[in-house]
């Protein structure tokens, strides 16, 4: 399977314009891209072709036809963790070993696989099992998405040696919605987490007001190595 998985520092980050962003670039490329959110919560159901509006964003940056159940296995209709959501709502929990039979159907359909995540990697699915669990089950490289925010560098170092520990392939980190005119902090930040981590930071994105993954996409070609996240 050649694709990568993407986590975040936390929710609200940027996870799914940055994969949206990715599969744009990429599918301009002439690649065949796949995608999959296997985990997605919200208070209410996007529309009447997808529960998630994330999956919804994923699909047609790609360009993908498959049917929703396909790109995200699991969905629970409140805002928490997967976990919580299926308490709260006494529906049946996360299934990891069928959310990876899932995906290696739908990466068998195509060139290369953008997997998106769910909060952070410690986002519990289960009782006993986490983010981090499916990552290391699918074992696809990882690319963390980071913001220039106070606290970052906690944030981003606690991901990295979580992932590590886990025994994850950290391939890099996007540093996301960086501001127009940066404070002294900000723009340090990058280099900072790189050396602190020794996890290269692969691109740093814009802050884009009204971003949707076309202008996060053209931001992706100009700041991103595509050719390096592909050798992933």
């Amino acid at each position: 399977m050649r694709g990568v998985f993407i986590t975040g520092t936390g929710t609200g980050v940027g996870k799914t314009a940055v994969a949206a962003g990715l599969a744009w670039a990429l599918r301009k490329r002439g690649i065949d891209i796949g995608v999959m959110k296997p985990f997605a919560t919200a208070n209410k159901i996007f529309s009447k072709k997808y529960r998630s509006r994330d999956t919804a964003v994923l699909a047609r940056a790609a360009g993908t036809t498959e049917p929703d159940h396909e790109l995200n296995p699991f969905f629970y209709q409140l805002a928490a963790s997967p976990l919580m959501a299926s308490r709260s709502r006494n529906e049946p929990p996360v299934d990891i070993a069928k959310a990876v039979q899932s995906l290696n159907s739908l990466a068998g359909k195509h060139d290369f696989t953008i997997v998106e995540g769910i909060g952070g990697i410690m986002v519990p699915l289960t009782e006993s099992e986490y983010v981090i669990d499916f990552a290391k089950s699918v074992s696809l490289p990882v690319v963390i998405v980071s913001q220039p925010m106070l606290g970052t560098l906690n944030h981003t170092l606690l991901t990295v040696m979580a992932c590590q520990k886990f025994g994850l392939d950290v391939r890099g980190i996007i540093i996301n919605k960086m501001p127009k005119k940066p404070s002294i902090i900000e723009q340090k930040t990058p280099k900072v987490i790189e050396e602190l981590s020794g996890v290269p930071v692969l691109g740093i994105l814009p802050f884009l007001k009204g971003a949707n993954y076309v202008k996060v996409g053209r931001m992706v070609e100009k700041e991103i190595d595509l050719d390096r996240l592909l050798s992933m």
